[in-house]
């Protein structure tokens, strides 16, 4: 076993993942195996591993465009060998940006640019990406809380694609390429059966799985189990997440991996059997739950999507966009039902007071529901508007998931620029 003191916190779950963060921020290799590394330099980044052959470096990823150059300066002070392939997990730019600062390498070193392997969809994923730029833009900077974030687009295509499998023989290593889908539909997981070395992409990040993302398309809470079932099946000795320490262990391996899949499986289970009884939307929310022993696992913490959320995606891959709520169909304009029930409170202003005592209460749902609605029937009152800030920060604090935190922000930040004038 090669944990060090730190992980074995992480795993044991005292120990946080921004402690782990702090001690890579430099640039951290791992040694995985022989002629193996990963680095790392922060979570949020995605893991780049290199692989030394005989006819030069393979890397899997290539990390975001803040620490591109960075991660590649770590390679280099391990090996210096020209770039023969990279292979692309998926298509998210904290995995596919770092490409650029690789090419600009090898130009300025007069050699060939590596070829690119990755799923089909990789490709349309990127064009997708470049035709709702200005809409990816927005939803990422809520996501991540970066107002005036521009999303970065024109990675360079991938050279050669596949579709279901994909078998790659590079200087003597032998490179096994599958795809899921998961938190995309272009994802794939890296597997070197001579290693028993695993490279799972995002398919494993060392929380609940992001498979419910409130502004992002369709993902795929029943394929991701599916594809966590078959890494568990190879066995791995070495599990090299796509976001995360390095985990050694054919055991901590298959149990990361058999949680993940279960933790899953029983949100899908669940929300078809209501959904197969006619249960709408807002009954499946709030019935179906993670068991808590899932929970509980330090690699399956809430701490960046939602669980909620990712019911939601579960019923409306099965079920389309309507929810089973007769107003919902064709719904008012928001501003005209707030209206309404304002004048039916007795002002506005009753609704934001409620709000407050909603949330001072604990409340949350329903205070921001109110204050929401506050908002809408008098969106240019300021002490309205300086309610609404307060019922959104309380809900913030309260709030256990990065995306839940993020995205109440916005409307935090809006209501406190409007409560100004």
């Amino acid at each position: 076993m090669r944990h060090d003191p730190l992980f074995e916190r992480l795993w044991d779950g005292t120990a946080q993942m921004e402690e782990w963060t702090a001690a890579v921020s430099h640039g951290a290799i791992t040694h995985v195996a022989d002629n193996i590394i990963t680095v790392h330099t922060t979570y949020f980044c995605g893991s780049v591993t290199a692989i030394r052959t005989s006819e030069g470096l393979v890397l899997i990823d290539t990390a975001k465009p803040e620490t591109a150059k960075q991660t590649l300066d770590v390679i280099r002070s391990w090996d210096d060998s020209p770039i023969h392939t990279v292979i692309f997990t998926h298509g998210h730019i904290d995995h596919t940006s770092g490409i650029t600062v690789i090419d600009q390498e090898a130009d300025a070193r007069g050699l060939a640019r590596p070829r690119i392997v990755a799923h089909r969809n990789v490709k349309r994923r990127m064009e997708r990406y470049e035709a709702s730029h200005g809409y990816n833009s927005i939803a990422q900077s809520q996501q991540f809380n970066k107002p005036g974030y521009i999303y970065p687009i024109g990675q360079r295509r991938p050279d050669a694609v596949y579709d279901d499998t994909l078998s790659l023989s590079v200087g003597g290593e032998r490179i096994e390429l599958f795809h899921g889908r998961g938190e995309t539909d272009d994802a794939t997981f890296v597997w070197l059966p001579e290693r028993r070395v695993l490279a799972s992409g995002d398919f494993v990040i060392w929380v609940f799985p992001n498979a419910g993302n409130p502004r992002k398309v369709q993902r795929y809470a029943a394929d991701w189990a599916t594809a966590l079932r078959r890494m568990e099946a190879l066995a791995p000795a070495v599990l090299i997440p796509g976001h995360g320490p390095v985990v050694f262990g054919e055991e901590r391996a298959a149990e990361m991996l058999r949680h993940g899949a279960e933790a899953l499986e029983h949100l899908v289970r669940e929300t078809l059997a209501l959904l197969n009884r006619g249960a709408s939307l807002d009954a499946v929310l709030h019935a179906v739950k993670v068991p808590e022993a899932y929970l509980g696992k330090p690699y399956l913490a809430a701490k960046y999507d939602d669980p909620e959320f990712l019911v939601r995606g579960i019923y409306h891959f099965y079920a389309g966009w309507f929810d089973g709520d007769a107003a919902h169909l064709k719904p008012p304009r928001t501003a005209d039902l707030a209206s309404e029930l304002a004048a039916l409170a007795g002002g506005a202003e009753k609704l934001a007071e409620r709000a407050t005592h909603l949330s001072e209460a604990g409340n949350f749902r329903l205070a921001v529901q109110l204050v929401e609605f506050a908002s809408a029937a008098a969106p240019d009152d300021r002490a309205i508007q300086a309610i609404r800030a307060a019922v959104l920060r309380k809900s913030i604090e309260n709030e256990n998931s990065l995306m839940g935190k993020a995205f109440l922000a916005v409307y935090a930040r809006e209501a406190e620029q409007r409560s100004k004038g």
